[in-house]
């Protein structure tokens, strides 16, 4: 992800994942639950600002769709925007 293109937001405004009621797709799949699992390390160690949005997309892990592998490295494309931040705490 050196070259990925940087998105401001974890998510997009107003996205909305929907079910998927298709066959699950072995591919799709392993790479959302990859993907997700990642995020969900970060998630807990560093990078509080894609808390709601991870946990949103991890109601999908069983049955993943192409759209939810996509928002998923949506979510990586904003991190990859990130990578300079950090948390500061002054004081007590």
């Amino acid at each position: 992800m050196h070259n990925a293109k940087i998105t401001p937001t974890p998510i997009l405004s107003g996205y909305v994942p929907q079910e998927n009621k298709g066959a699950v797709n072995p591919v799709w799949h392993q790479k959302f639950q990859s993907v997700i699992g990642s995020l969900l390390y970060l998630m807990l160690g560093m990078c509080l600002d894609i808390n709601f949005t991870v946990i949103k997309m991890s109601q999908f892990l069983a049955n993943p769709s192409q759209d939810h592998l996509e928002k998923a490295m949506y979510i990586m494309h904003y991190l990859v925007g990130t990578q300079g931040y950090h948390m500061v705490y002054d004081g007590i």
